[in-house]
């Protein structure tokens, strides 16, 4: 299985308030960590489409009762980005796909953000 979204920067909502409803607490600890606001809203649109690469990639739509927060970024000492299940996400994972390793890939500029997830 494989999932892909895409978005234009310009698009992201820079409020605190929608980084909250996204982000677990290391996510936004990551995000605030930028050094600058261009680069901390270039993150914020990475880490929402990797949850919507990762909701795709696992069959997880709007019915499915998975929300943002139980789909969590982190990364490896290397910076590999790695991505941790929680909650009804982890569930549905463990139901569906269990014994499979979800393989993550972002990238952002300044315009557009990208990520991919494929199951193997």
């Amino acid at each position: 299985m494989v999932g892909i979204d895409i978005i234009d920067i310009e698009r992201v909502d820079k409020s605190q308030e929608f980084l909250q409803k996204i982000a677990n607490e290391s996510e936004i600890e990551y995000v605030s960590k930028s050094f600058c606001e261009s680069l901390r809203h270039q993150r914020t649109g990475a880490l929402f489409c990797v949850k919507e690469a990762v909701m795709k990639a696992l069959e997880m739509g709007k019915n499915s009762g998975v929300v943002f927060k139980d789909i969590e970024l982190s990364h490896e000492e290397s910076g590999k980005p790695i991505v941790i299940l929680h909650g009804k996400a982890l569930e549905r994972y463990n139901e569906r796909f269990a014994g499979k390793k979800i393989e993550v890939s972002l990238s952002h500029t300044p315009i557009m953000a990208i990520a991919i997830a494929i199951l193997q």
